[in-house]
C-alpha cells in the first residue's frame, strides 16, 4: 500500500482559526511538510500569453470547488441521524427483524450517499483538507488507514462504559467514514484481533447495537468536520474561496494567480494519479506493488470501500469531479478550466486529447460491474482497462500539461511502473 498525497499550502490565517491546526503530524503520514503558499511553484519561466488565471480561479473556486464542499457536508450530516435512528430500531426489535433490517438498511442507503459525494469532492484535494498532512481530510475520510482491530476494541469498551469513550482521542483508522463503513457492514461476529478484545465475548447478541452506537459517535464527529471544511471555504467562514479566488491580490496569502493554479492542478494530479490509477486501480489488480505481494493478480485487501463494496462508484466519483475541474464544467455550469488555459496557450490538440482520455477514462470506469470485488474475479481484464485508460490521462497531466501550461510537478509524483 502507498499512501502519497500533496502538499498544500498551511500559511493561510484562517486555518489556525478555523480548522485549529498548525502543521501536524498524526499518525496517518501522507506528506511531510507545509508550503509556502505557492511561491515556490514560481520558479519556471512563465509563458507569456493573455490567459486570465485569475478568471479561471474565481470561476472553479466559486462554481466548483466550493460546491463541491457544500454539498459533501450537506450529505454526511444526514448520517448521524439515519444510524441513530437505526440504533433506536435496535434497541426495540432484533437485528434480523423486519423494523430493524428497514432502518439499517436506510442508514447504509444514507451512508452510501455521503460517501459518493465526498468521493467527487475529494477528487481534487486543495485548499482546508489538503493543509497540514491532509488532517481534516484523514478525520473526515480516513482512508487506506482503517483498522477493524481498533474498532472491535473500541465497540466493546464503549459499549461496556459508553462515558469512556472519546472519539476525539482516537487514531484516525478508527474514525472517520472509513470507521461507519465498517461499522454498517461488519463482514462478520467475529472479532479482528489477535487476541479477543477486553469484553467482546460479554457483548453478546448486543454486538449490532453496540456497533450501532459506536458508529454514532463517529458519524457526529465526521458531520461535524465536514461542516468545518464547507465553513473554511465560505466566504462568511475562513473564506477560502477567495483566498483561491483572488490568488496574487492583496489579502490573498496566494503568490499569484500562477501560484494558485499550480495549488489546483497539484490536488487534481496528485489524486487521480496516486490514489486513482496508482492504489484504487494498480494495487488491486497487482500491477503495482501492494500489501498481498501479489504480481497481476488481485489484492482484495488494497480495494477501497470493500466492506460496502462500493469500489467501482468510487473511482467513477473521482474521474467525475477531476473532470469538472479540468474543464471546468458540471451539469450545472460551464467556465474557464485547464482545458481553456491550454487552447489559449495554442495547445488545443493537447486539450483535445486529454479532454478524450479523460472521458475515455470515465467510460472504461462506468463499464465496470457495480460491485468492484466481483469485478477483480471474474472481470479483471476490465479492470485492468481502467487502470490503461486512466494512465492515458495521468501520463499527460504529469509531462506536457505541466510543461506546456510552465507548471511544476508534486514533490510526491514521480514517474512510476503503473
Amino acid at each position: 500500500m502507498r499512501v502519497s498525497m500533496s502538499k498544500q499550502s498551511s500559511a493561510v490565517g484562517f486555518v489556525v482559526t478555523v480548522a485549529g491546526f498548525a502543521c501536524a503530524t498524526l499518525a496517518i503520514t501522507l506528506i511531510a511538510g507545509c508550503s509556502d503558499g505557492g511561491s515556490a511553484k514560481m520558479d519556471a519561466a512563465l509563458p507569456t500569453d493573455d490567459f486570465d488565471r485569475r478568471a479561471m480561479l474565481t470561476h472553479l473556486a466559486t462554481n466548483v470547488l466550493l460546491p463541491m464542499q457544500l454539498d459533501a457536508a450537506a450529505t454526511i450530516a444526514q448520517v448521524p441521524d439515519a444510524i441513530g435512528a437505526y440504533c433506536d430500531a435496535l434497541d426495540a426489535n432484533a437485528s434480523d427483524s423486519a423494523p430493524a433490517i428497514t432502518a439499517r438498511d436506510a442508514a447504509r442507503g444514507t451512508f452510501v450517499a455521503a460517501i459518493d459525494t465526498w468521493e467527487v469532492t475529494e477528487s481534487v484535494l486543495v485548499g482546508p483538507a489538503a493543509m497540514d498532512n491532509e488532517t481534516l481530510r484523514g478525520l473526515i475520510y480516513s482512508w487506506p488507514l482503517v483498522s477493524p482491530c481498533e474498532l472491535d476494541k473500541d465497540t466493546a469498551s464503549r459499549w461496556a462504559n459508553p462515558s469512556s469513550y472519546d472519539v476525539a482521542t482516537e487514531l484516525v483508522n478508527a474514525r472517520s467514514l472509513s470507521a461507519i463503513e465498517f461499522l454498517l457492514y461488519p463482514p462478520s461476529s467475529d472479532h479482528n484481533c489477535g487476541s479477543t478484545p477486553a469484553g467482546w465475548a460479554a457483548l453478546g447478541a448486543d454486538l449490532p447495537r453496540a456497533r450501532c452506537r459506536l458508529a454514532h459517535a463517529i458519524a457526529v464527529d465526521v458531520a461535524a468536520h465536514a461542516q468545518e471544511l464547507a465553513t473554511a471555504w465560505k466566504a462568511d467562514g475562513g473564506n477560502y474561496v477567495g483566498e483561491l479566488a483572488n490568488a496574487g491580490a492583496q489579502g490573498s496569502s496566494i503568490a499569484s494567480a500562477h501560484a494558485g493554479v499550480n495549488l489546483v492542478s497539484d490536488g487534481l494530479l496528485v489524486y487521480i494519479d496516486q490514489m486513482v490509477k496508482s492504489m484504487k486501480l494498480a494495487e488491486t489488480t497487482g500491477i503495482g506493488i501492494n500489501a498481498c505481494q501479489l504480481v497481476e493478480e488481485p489484492c482484495v485487501r488494497e480495494v477501497e470501500l470493500r466492506y460496502a463494496d462500493r469500489g467501482t462508484q468510487a473511482i467513477r466519483n473521482n474521474l467525475v469531479g477531476a473532470r469538472a475541474v479540468f474543464t471546468g464544467t458540471t451539469a450545472t455550469t460551464d467556465g474557464p478550466g485547464f482545458d481553456d488555459f491550454l487552447i489559449a496557450l495554442g495547445h488545443r490538440d493537447v486539450a483535445d486529447r486529454m479532454t478524450a482520455s479523460l472521458d475515455a477514462a470515465i467510460a472504461s470506469a462506468n463499464a465496470l460491474p457495480e460491485s468492484f470485488l466481483s469485478a477483480l474475479s471474474t472481470s479483471y481484464a476490465q479492470v485492468v482497462a481502467a487502470h490503461t485508460a486512466t494512465k492515458v490521462f495521468t501520463d499527460d497531466l504529469k509531462s506536457q500539461f505541466l510543461t506546456l501550461l510552465a507548471l511544476e510537478i508534486p514533490d510526491d509524483v514521480a514517474t512510476d511502473n503503473d
